[in-house]
């Protein structure tokens, strides 16, 4: 069997394999081939599957679009003790809140 002919004959044991529903296991014992070889040959056609090409100059960007997001929740302002203020925006636990203000206006916060 030429290289060329033993990866065609691997190319349609895989592509027999994802069409059959079965397990590796199952397929193999119903094919007689070994789970080995085809968790091999898997990965070998799965690493030979070429990235696209990308533009020239933005090698490994793509383009993002920016867009305003409205709160769900109108920004509430908490005035601590010690002059600062604290602006939130997301719903949050009302424990973590206490506890968060309870750390800033200790001594040491």
């Amino acid at each position: 069997m030429t290289k060329d002919e033993k990866t065609a004959y691997w190319r349609q044991q895989i592509d027999g394999f994802q069409a059959s529903g079965l397990s590796v296991k199952n397929y193999c014992a119903q094919e007689g081939i070994a789970v080995a070889t085809l968790h091999y040959w898997r990965k070998r056609f799965a690493d030979a599957v070429e990235p696209r090409p990308m533009v020239h100059g933005t090698e490994g960007f793509l383009p993002v679009t920016l867009t305003t997001v409205q709160p769900s929740v109108p920004p509430v302002e908490i005035h601590l003790l010690s002059g600062r203020r604290l602006k939130l925006t997301a719903p949050m636990d009302v424990g973590w809140l206490q506890t968060l203000v309870r750390v800033l206006e200790s001594p040491c916060g």
